[in-house]
Order: structure tokens, then sequence, then C-alpha cells
């Protein structure tokens, strides 16, 4: 049982037997006729639907339809879905809700004049948990975890109490899963769901209670996963997903690997790539790896293995425009690398920046300056600098930092074509939009293996698309990068990678020198890789992979 649970419903909370109950519980409410009104430009998440994509997953959703169905779609944007279902649809009684008022133009309304079909404007989370319906579709709405703090879509809208079962559903979660969790509530037994969803998910830690809750209400029977982009306007990995609510029938489930759209209209068997999969080894599988490499073999560790401290991000300024400086302005101000662009070889030997990081007494001119920002910052919009505003309500040293530990590597996570790990071998301060690693085994072999072909095609396996060629990873996905394990090479391979580290150090990171010194230390270690794994893998196949994912 959960312990984070207030006085009058712990007697309640007792009585909760299933999961599936304890979701019913924290999204069940009375319908609110007062419901907030999205504002102007509020960031509802909307991403419309392709009329091709629409059409794939009515596909999907007809394998299921029964005479006289029951269909919901809780977020029907300019109500593409039940717009572009066929003539099987027609005696389905349609249910359709949409917060944004805007997108409800004439046609919508005319379309739902039918008997059968039914509109509400307003928000699913005001929708009561005991309709239920066979099937249900949808685009759920994509919302960051730190913006539903407020607005149509705070998740004091989306609960019953923000007080109960604080820790059913995980702080982090996207919108869309609280929308996936509540559809399913609402499906009846054997009911079947089918979404479009960004394929965060899969990779996150509130994916993975996603996936377990998939197998504690049911099961997952199919999963596209379009690694590029299932939308025609925004370039990020996307899943169209189909559940099916029926606990007792726990059969296998059909991955499909795919790229974009286009493999839609040009893909005639789409099984040909199907990997069929248990529904327990949806919680272990990883939706990243499938490279030629084979990053399984005990050839190679998870980068957080080889760190002598935690991984981390950089230190943080309160606000970069107002706390990073380009000069040395202010007696309070430390050095701090934060421009990447601005290192131009594989070793940082100067900070490029100043933050100001205030620990202690504070200088009259700096005193005069912080007061000037608090009260700019309190007067911007009440949408910007939040956490930071009620920092100063609430702290007389709001304008204080943490620094992080340093370490003798950083790595931006942006990725672009220079996917780098540089040497900072005076342990200088770096911002947050490094990650820090200190490394103190074989240092210089570490940091050729680490700028290998091997270790950039590993980060690119962990990374997510951000569209027009650049590509992020989180820090938990960075700390399970692989890279070859020092302790598994041989005496002359360490000895090589050491004097190529060497050469390293001073390339500069924009030139055509810095690719031949890299192909240098990826014919070292696929020299290893291939005589350990009696394979014949080229440098050409490693290029082309890399490619792959920066086209």
């Amino acid at each position: 049982m959960l312990n984070t649970v207030c006085e009058p419903y712990k007697e309640l909370e007792e009585v909760i037997q299933t999961f599936e109950e304890q979701l019913e519980l924290f999204f069940s409410k009375d319908f609110d006729t007062t419901a907030k009104i999205p504002k102007q430009n509020e960031n509802l998440g909307q991403v419309f639907t392709s009329a091709i994509l629409a059409k794939f997953m009515i596909g999907l959703l007809k394998e299921s339809l029964n005479n006289n169905s029951t269909i919901l779609d809780p977020c029907i944007g300019p109500n593409t879905f039940f717009k572009a279902m066929s003539d099987d649809f027609l005696n389905c009684n349609l249910k359709g809700i949409e917060i944004d008022i805007n997108l409800i133009n004439e046609e919508i309304k005319k379309f739902f004049e039918n008997n059968k079909r039914t509109l509400i404007k307003g928000s699913f989370f005001d929708l009561p948990v005991n309709e239920k319906f066979d099937l249900i579709i949808q685009n759920p709405p994509y919302v960051r975890q730190e913006l539903l703090t407020d607005g149509a879509n705070s998740k004091d809208s989306i609960r019953y109490n923000s007080s109960f079962l604080l820790s059913t559903i995980p702080s982090q979660s996207n919108l869309y899963i609280y929308f996936l969790l509540k559809s399913i509530l609402h499906l009846k037994d054997n009911g079947v769901m089918v979404a479009v969803i960004y394929d965060s998910w899969l990779y996150s830690s509130f994916g993975k209670f996603l996936k377990e809750s998939f197998l504690k209400l049911g099961h997952l029977d199919s999963i596209y996963h379009f690694k590029k982009s299932a939308f025609e306007n925004a370039e990020i990995g996307a899943t169209v997903i189909k559940f099916v609510k029926n606990k007792s029938h726990r059969k296998s489930m059909s991955y499909f690997p795919l790229n974009d759209l286009s493999d839609l209209r040009n893909y005639t068997g789409l099984k040909v790539n199907c990997l069929k999969l248990k529904q327990q080894e949806l919680l272990a599988h990883n939706f990243n790896n499938h490279s030629v490499i084979n990053f399984k073999s005990n050839l190679f560790k998870p980068l957080k293995t080889i760190v002598s401290q935690p991984i981390q991000r950089g230190t943080s300024a309160v606000v970069n425009s107002h706390f990073i400086f380009s000069k040395n302005e202010l007696p309070e101000l430390k050095p701090i690398v934060k421009d990447v662009s601005q290192i131009k070889t594989y070793t940082v030997n100067q900070e490029n920046a100043f933050i100001l990081a205030i620990n202690g007494s504070i200088s009259k001119e700096t005193s005069k300056y912080l007061e000037s920002v608090k009260n700019e910052i309190l007067r911007t919009p009440i949408e910007k600098y939040k956490a930071v505003k009620r920092d100063i309500e609430t702290k007389k040293d709001w304008y204080k930092i943490n620094l992080k530990s340093r370490g003798n590597f950083i790595f931006n996570y942006y990725l672009r074509n220079n996917i780098d790990f540089i040497y900072n071998p005076n342990k200088l301060l770096s911002s947050d939009n490094f990650y820090s690693l200190y490394i103190t085994s074989k240092e210089l072999a570490n940091f050729s293996i680490l700028n290998s072909s091997f270790t950039r095609l590993s980060t690119l396996n962990n990374s997510r698309t951000q569209g027009n060629g650049l590509r992020k990873i989180q820090l938990y996905e960075f700390k399970e990068v692989k890279v070859m394990d020092v302790n598994k090479l041989s005496e002359m391979t360490l000895k090589k990678l050491d004097l190529l580290g060497t050469q390293l150090m001073n390339v500069n990171r924009y030139e055509k020198e810095q690719k031949h010194l890299i192909e240098q230390i990826d014919l070292v270690l696929l020299d290893e890789y291939n005589k350990q794994h009696n394979s014949s893998l080229t440098i050409d196949e490693l290029n082309s992979e890399i490619k792959e994912y920066l086209s």
C-alpha cells in the first residue's frame, strides 16, 4: 500500500484491491461544468494526425469492429479519425471530446448532428470513468510533466485529488500517459484501443511504469515504431499501439520497426521485419539497439560502470540570461565552460564564460545587480520563470546555486555531426549543457575509445531525434551507452590507443585531420572486435550506420 495518503482516504485505500481500482479512484470526479477553458496560445500539446496515418490506424481498429460498436476519441482535434472512417463504421455510436473549442468548426458540428454521434466540448478528464466503450482511437496531446502545473491540462484538472494516491503515476509522466491510462479505464472487457504516441515511453523511466500498466490492465497486440517520425509536421520518433483489455489471454505481441510515414506508402509487406515479443519481454527489450555491432557481448560495458564518480550534468545557472556572463564583470563570477562551439580541439584548456555563483558574503556591486535582476524577473509574464519566482518569494538566498563536482571528460548532450568526448585534464567547471565524467583508469586509452565510432554508434542508439538533424541523449540514457572495456583489450591494443589518445588531444574537431585519427582508432578497435567475435565488420559499415542516424 502507498504511504503518501491523506487521513480521510486511508480507510478507503485499504479496500482497493487492484491496480485498475486505484486508477479509477485516481481519475474519478464529478463532471466539471466549470472546467478551465484553454487560454489563447496555451500549450495544449497538439500535433495533428495525417490522413495516411489515420487510415492506417482505422484499419487496425476495424479488425475488432462489431455491429453497433461504441467508439470514443478523447481528443478529436480536427476530427481526423471519425471523418476518415469508412462505411463499415456507419452503425457505430461515436463520441468525440475536444477541449480546444477553437477547433470545433461548422463542419465538425454538422458531423455530430447524427443521433448516433455525440460531441463534448470540454476535458476528457471530466468524463465519468463508469462510461465504457468497445473501441477507442486517439492521438493524445504531448505535454512534458514540468508544463502540467496550471492551465487546462494541469495535474489538478487531471485527477480527483492531488494529494491522494500521489505516487500512483510517476511525476515525470508526460500528459499522454494520463490520457492512455484513463482511456483504458473506459474500455469494456475485450475492448481495443489504437493510439499514436511519441516513442519516449519505450525508453524513459515513466515509460517503464506504462509498460507495467499495459501488462496489468490487458496486453499489447502490436507496436508500430516510426523511428524518425509518424507526423508530417514534427520530426520525432513515434509509435502506433494496439492495446486489448483482456488480462486472461497473454499472447505474444508484434513489433514493427519502421522509419517514417513513407513506409506506410511503400511498404506492402509490413510483416517482413516483424519481431515477435512475449508480453513480459516488453519490460526488458532494447527498442533502440538494432546495430551491426553486438553491444550485448562482454567486450562492452555501460558508461556508468567505468567512471569513478556518478555521471551528472554540469552546473546550472539560476537564469542563463542573467547569471551567465561573457566577461568577468562581478567579483563573485566563476569561470565556466559553456559554449561547446568555442572548444576547437578535443581538449578544453580554458573556460569560455562566467557564472554568478555566490557562496558566502556578497559585494555591494553584486547585491545591487541581484536586486535589479529580481525586479526584472518578477516583471516578466506570469508563465515565465515560475520556479525562480517561487524561490524569490520563499527564499532569502534565491540566487544561490550548487556547484557540481568536476570530471576529466565532458560531453555535450545535443548531437549533430560532432559527437565528441572532450578531455578536461584541468577539471574545469562545466555548465549544464554538458555531462561530466570522471575516469581514472587508463585515461588516454579510454579517451580514444570514447571518441571511436563504436561509442558514437552506441550513443546514437540511445539518443532520440529532435528534428532537423538534431538529436538529444538524456542522462539516464547516456549512462547506459556501451563502451569497449579496456580490461578486455590486449596490451598491444592499449599501447596503440594511448598513443592515438595523445595525438587526439590537440587535434581540431572541425578539420579533416580528426577524421583520419578517428579512423585509426576505429581500425585498432575493429581488429580487436573482429578477433573476439570471429567477424569481419568494416569501417564502411560503421560509417554507413552513423549516416543513417544523422541524415
